[in-house]
């Protein structure tokens, strides 16, 4: 089955270029659409706007979802996809935070569904300049305006400073803020991520971040072994490999010393038990995980 699907998914995204939107933001995007089409009620996160800013490609990638939608590699990025956006937007809308921080922000449709929490929230779409340009213009041809209280980063984060484009960008390091930082983790390097987290951790205490990261092979057995192989195949062949792979223990070590406390892990059973208790479709495998963290005291 496997041997099946891995020539039809790789073969058709195509490879990306400096020039276009990350092809794995679009996959996601697909999957929180297909989500709508293919899964049972009560949905676990609703996105109407992923399949419209799919453009001419929606109908291609959603159509794996409605042919093969309980394959496990298709059933699983669904489940992925959908738990780790419906805990970023979860952290941000109940913490009563003043801004809203989505790094690598692809295709994600916050800003644009949720105008009732802009009238006190600021959202800033960080993101890689193309993909960025990408979707400025796909929203344009959809004559989607931007909130006022939205704020484009253009930013390439192995590049540049991120805490430079966000102060330029009208980022308060004094306000309350929540992070959203997934399915980045994996294509950066180290030094990269550290220094990410480490501008972070220049917000106030209390500052939350959510972020997802991929675990080793080593870490990783059966099923979730089989979907790790199937999906390093695909995104390497989309043109964006897996860099940085990190145990638990890895992670949790990385985030202490920068000063971050209250450090959750959440995988497939804290999944199942939040999000798809009452439901029987919630197929998890592969290696993500999603950690959440707290800005702490720091030294005085």
């Amino acid at each position: 089955m496997f041997c099946d699907i891995v020539p039809e998914l790789a073969g058709t995204v195509g490879v990306v270029t400096t020039t276009e939107i990350s092809q794995t933001a679009l996959t996601a995007a697909a999957a929180r659409a297909a989500h709508l089409i293919v899964d049972d009620r009560p949905y676990i996160f609703t996105d109407p706007l992923a399949e419209t800013l799919l453009g001419e490609r929606a109908e291609e990638l959603i159509a794996y979802h409605r042919l093969r939608g309980e394959h496990p590699v298709l059933a699983g990025a669904r489940a992925q996809v959908t738990c780790r956006a419906r805990l970023a937007e979860d952290r941000a809308t109940n913490s009563g935070v003043d801004q809203y921080v989505i790094l690598g922000a692809g295709l994600d449709s916050f800003a644009y569904r949720r105008g009732d929490l802009l009238e006190r929230m600021r959202v800033f779409e960080v993101d890689h300049p193309a993909s960025q340009q990408w979707k400025r213009r796909r929203l344009t041809e959809l004559r989607i305006d931007s909130p006022p209280s939205l704020v484009y980063v253009p930013l390439d984060f192995e590049q540049q400073a991120l805490g430079d484009g966000l102060t330029a960008a009208g980022f308060d390091f004094t306000a309350r803020a929540v992070w959203s930082w997934l399915g980045v983790t994996m294509y950066l390097t180290t030094d990269a991520i550290r220094a990410t987290l480490a501008t972070i951790a220049q917000c106030p205490p209390g500052a939350r971040v959510v972020l997802t990261y991929n675990l080793p092979r080593s870490e990783l057995t059966g099923l979730s072994l089989t979907i790790e192989t199937t999906m390093r195949a695909i995104v390497s062949e989309l043109g964006e490999p897996m860099i940085s792979l990190f145990t638990p223990v890895e992670i949790q070590h990385l985030v202490q010393a920068l000063g971050y406390g209250d450090i959750t892990h959440f995988g497939p059973d804290e999944a199942r038990n939040t999000y798809f208790a009452d439901r029987d479709d919630g197929h998890f495998g592969g290696p993500q995980r999603i950690l959440t963290a707290v800005v702490g005291d720091r030294p005085r």
